[in-house]
């Protein structure tokens, strides 16, 4: 408990924690259903007010069964227009707390408003009823203070500090919940380092952040030395200590001197993993699976005879285990390239189950220990160069939007052993990119050895004790790219295990392919120079140093003279570049008339002949005539630089560096125009995307190289010993044919590929009902939408279970979601879908949460998704997942097959949809107590020749009905039997 004391000095003592319920998300739309606000003084609650509003409309169902909150309860309920005057006397002037606060105060800004003023038209909350009010915000602290919390809503906040609220989504506990939130951060505030505290509120100076006033008291407070609060265990750092960390076995490096290669014992991988053996003895809750031990043992002689390995293996098997265990061995028993094991997988979820869960237990287990590192691409890890120099120098570098931003980066920095952004769950790189970008080490930035904070470099740590570790664990995406740049990051390897290796020829087309964007000079120009309120950017750095420098006269003055040319060089390359961008998309547009035009996709294919570079070409010249020229005036200034003596002025090294970073950028964004808009390569594909609106600019160029087999054949597989392929879907009919030839596998010589095709251990003959209606009209048919809604209407009322409909397009998923909505809530059954209902990671959680409820999803909700147990009892696969023909990429390599003299469908269509179609069926059955029904609301795949492909595809048979009620009657006997063997 914080002291009253302490409280007065922070200027907290009093202050009134809110809450409120709404229909919805959106204060323009929705209406206030619940308010609370609870007055705390001394750190106690002493005064409350609390009331249900009627909103003058039916409560949504989803609300409803999250608040509890009926239409019934708020039927005699006050309106808001008959409350507001109450709430804003009882909170007068004391300071505001609430978790989120904007959304609360928003909600309550714009609603007093248009009840206050209903003749006004306003389309956006003021702030002119609290202006008076601090406003504290327990979300923006939290993110602060506790940067590794696995989350920070309001539930998993009060779980981490051990708070038990009566219940959740009311306004009156989840107010109090806020208030007990907000005093143990307090709490955990006034532990902090004195340093760092002084340095948010240099951070926050020049804003208007809402936490300034709290960081100035509590600075004050700290500077006083007045109070002293034992502090509890830290939970974040333990988790820091614990579980994020990228290296695993720090100090178990390879034996240097062994340098011959000896073969590893197969037998006692196959002992390891029997029902005696080390696994079954260190775990009581091991299950043998028979097909572990063989795909171990497969794993083990791959290694031994430097052969290729591809393995199907289902869900269930125990892959993950089956070839680290030998990787590992192999690497104990080898040294350099012929023993590290670089392990690649497509999805973060199955990286960290490897890392942070399947090689610790190997670790703890294996009497000789190994070392394993969890390596990324380098936007991933912060540079402490750029950090501090960044903090030292605030003025020409960061805006007072940025400031407030990069809060969540304060202690973070100072606790995090890796580096690593993904860990800090209060900063969003993803949506705060032009910011982190600020922060990371850019081509030809980083110095290396010869940088102070080599030492402590999170990203040289990380790729140091990659080269000498047994396992380096990286993702697709590093292991393309690093091929792009021969081999800069990972560096010489020659074994190699693909988990997820369906994806991988996705993956390398993606990342040994090329774009061309206005945002891309954009960031060159911003970090270059940009005016706003106040000039930044390096240049006006530059600038500032050289005039506070010890240089003299005549040096300065050559220095000025190339930045008096540079810097309004760079706003005629901003203004030239947009309108270059302009005549893109004009140009662009004109193209579309003859082509396809697709509902599915915004991408448009154009080659050489569509003349677009003699479309553009006087705006092609002038963009490059600038851009060379800013580029060449960049050189000409790096080159007086270069003769300056070193330390000259303040931050030298690092302007230096950082102009030749954006140099080397500019050079690259030269290259790349030339090769898109000429679109010259006949095994290059060309595409463009158009922006959604008709105002913007915002035109993109894309070009990927059509021969991955080939590219992969020459640039890694030709480089390798031994590579292991794996995944749940790679055959197609039994085969890896189609695998082989996409992945270039085929053109390896002769015997030194084998392969291995395992099935699942799950009974599916038992866990799950195979239904294909053939009453359901064709999808190409213009009654299959209608047939759609319908058949969805009624498993609503005839089987109200946990559903995951799957799509091939958003246009229908759309449609279905709009159609239905009111029918779900009527029935009071969450509807979810992606794109409308939230994020990816929310929408599923979500689906977990509400029992029955239906999660509509399309293309990346065919794989990676984990929902096990009864959340998910039913699937429906809506159409069978052929890609787009008009795809760019997909019809470049149809033409392509075609040319050579296959046929695309059945060579390239067929194989890719059968590949997506058993991910998507894998989405029911996750665990030997799961079962549930799959629906394929395709006839096609009864009848089409083709179909018995898709079919014969699956682990379980298929039961056609011909009749609408012999399926309905056949769920219902279906989950009656299962749920009694259950």
């Amino acid at each position: 408990m914080v002291d009253a004391r302490i409280l007065n000095a922070l200027n907290i003592n009093r202050f009134i924690a809110i809450d409120i319920e709404t229909t919805g998300l959106d204060y323009l739309k929705e209406e206030i259903i619940e308010i609370a606000a609870v007055r705390y003084v001394s750190g106690e609650p002493k005064e409350e007010l609390q009331f249900l509003l009627n909103p003058g409309r039916p409560i949504p169902h989803n609300i409803s069964q999250m608040t509890g909150i009926t239409d019934e309860m708020v039927a005699n309920a006050s309106h808001f227009s008959s409350k507001y005057g109450e709430i804003l006397e009882f909170i007068k002037e004391d300071p505001l707390i609430a978790h989120n606060i904007s959304f609360d105060l928003s909600f309550l800004q714009y609603h007093i408003e248009k009840h206050k003023n209903p003749a006004q038209d306003s389309n956006k909350a003021g702030n002119i009823y609290f202006t008076v009010n601090e406003k504290y915000d327990t979300l923006a602290l939290a993110k602060i203070f506790l940067p590794f919390q696995h989350g920070f809503s309001l539930l998993k906040l009060a779980k981490y500090f051990e708070i038990h609220p009566q219940s959740a989504h009311r306004a009156s506990p989840d107010a109090h919940t806020a208030a007990r939130i907000f005093l143990k951060l307090v709490e955990i505030s006034l532990n902090s380092d004195f340093r760092d505290v002084r340095k948010i509120n240099e951070i926050l100076e020049p804003t208007n952040d809402s936490l300034k006033s709290y960081f100035m008291n509590l600075q004050l407070l700290l500077a006083s030395g007045r109070y002293h609060v034992e502090p509890d265990l830290d939970k974040d750092q333990l988790l820091v200590s614990t579980n994020l960390y990228n290296i695993i076995g720090e100090d178990d490096t390879p034996d240097s001197g062994r340098l011959k290669t000896e073969e590893i014992d197969e037998k006692e991988i196959s002992t390891f993993f029997d029902s005696g053996g080390t696994l079954a003895q260190s775990f009581g809750n091991f299950e043998h699976r028979d097909v572990q031990v063989t795909m171990g043992s497969a794993v083990a002689r791959a290694f031994n005879k430097s052969e290729f390995l591809v393995v199907e293996a289902g869900t269930g098997t125990g892959k993950s285990m089956a070839y680290l265990l030998p990787a590992i061995r192999w690497s104990m028993k080898n040294y350099g390239p012929f023993g590290r094991v670089i392990i690649s997988t497509n999805t973060k979820n199955l990286q960290e189950q490897l890392f942070y869960k399947d090689l610790p237990i190997l670790h703890s287990i294996l009497n000789e220990k190994f070392k394993a590192v969890l390596l990324k691409g380098k936007a991933n890890y912060l540079c402490l160069d750029k950090w501090y120099t960044i903090l030292k120098d605030m003025k020409f570098r960061l805006n007072n939007y940025e400031r407030s931003k990069i809060l969540p980066l304060i202690l973070w920095v100072k606790k995090t052993q890796t580096g690593d952004i993904s860990e800090n769950n209060g900063f969003t790189s993803e949506r705060n990119m032009s910011i982190w970008s600020k922060f990371i080490a850019e081509d030809n930035y980083c110095p290396g050895k010869s940088c102070k904070y080599y030492n402590q470099c999170f990203l040289w740590r990380a790729r140091n004790h990659a080269r000498d570790a047994h396992l380096v664990l990286v993702n697709h995406s590093l292991l393309f790219s690093d091929l792009a740049t021969k081999n800069s990051v990972l560096n010489e390897y020659a074994n190699v295990i693909l988990d997820e290796a369906h994806n991988i020829e996705k993956v390398a087309t993606e990342y040994l392919g090329l774009q061309f964007t206005v945002w891309e000079f954009r960031d060159v120009f911003q970090k270059l120079h940009v005016k706003e309120s106040y000039e930044t950017g390096i240049l006006i750095q530059l600038r500032k140093r050289i005039q506070l420098s010890d240089l003299e006269k005549s040096k300065k003055e050559l220095i000025f003279g190339h930045l008096n040319t540079l810097i309004p060089q760079v706003k005629t390359n901003g203004m030239v570049t947009q309108g270059f961008f302009k005549e893109l998309t004009i140009s662009l547009r004109s193209l579309i008339p003859e082509l396809t035009r697709n509902e599915y996709s915004s991408r448009y294919r154009y080659r050489n002949t569509d003349g677009l570079y003699t479309k553009l070409e006087s705006y092609v010249q002038e963009l490059k005539e600038n851009l060379k020229n800013l580029h060449m005036g960049i050189i000409d200034l790096l080159e007086v630089l270069r003769e300056i003596p070193s330390d000259s002025f303040n931050y030298q090294k690092q302007l230096v560096q950082e102009i030749l970073a954006q140099s080397t950028k500019l050079e690259g964004l030269i290259a790349n125009l030339d090769f898109l808009v000429n679109a010259e390569w006949d095994d290059w594909v060309y595409w463009f995307e158009l922006p959604n609106r008709s105002e913007s600019d915002d035109s993109r160029l894309y070009a990927a190289p059509l021969k991955i087999a080939d590219i992969l054949h020459e640039k890694l597989y030709r480089n390798l010993r031994t590579a292991v392929f794996t995944s749940a879907t790679l055959a197609v009919g039994k085969t890896f044919e189609y695998f082989r030839e996409r992945s270039g596998l085929n053109l390896l010589k002769h015997g030194h590929l084998q392969t291995l095709l395992l099935d699942s251990p799950f009974d599916y003959e038992k866990q799950v009902l195979l239904a294909i209606p053939s009453y359901i009209p064709d999808p190409r048919s213009s009654e299959y939408r209608s047939t759609i809604k319908q058949f969805l209407g009624q498993l609503l009322r005839e089987q109200p279970r946990g559903t995951l409909v799957l799509f091939t397009s958003y246009s229908l998923l759309n449609d279905v979601f709009d159609s239905l909505k009111l029918e779900f809530e009527s029935e009071k059954v969450t509807l979810l879908a992606q794109g409308i209902s939230g994020s990816r990671h929310t929408i599923i959680n979500e689906f977990k949460l509400h029992p029955n409820s239906f999660l509509l999803g399309t293309d990346s909700f065919w794989e990676g998704i984990d929902v096990p147990g009864k959340a998910l009892e039913i699937l429906l696969l809506t159409k069978l997942p052929f890609d787009v023909p008009s795809e760019p990429v997909v019809q470049a390599k149809a033409e392509l097959i075609e040319k050579q003299g296959g046929n695309a469908f059945l060579d390239y269509t067929i194989p890719e949809a059968v590949i997506k179609f058993r991910q998507g069926f894998g989405r029911l059955i996750r665990s030997n107590s799961d079962y549930g029904a799959v629906i394929i609301l395709d006839n096609r795949v009864i009848k089409k020749m083709y179909g018995r492909i898709f079919l014969e595809s699956l682990p379980a048979k298929a039961v056609i009905f011909h009749q609408e009620d012999d399926l309905w009657e056949e769920l219902v006997n279906w989950f009656q039997k299962i749920g009694k063997i259950a």
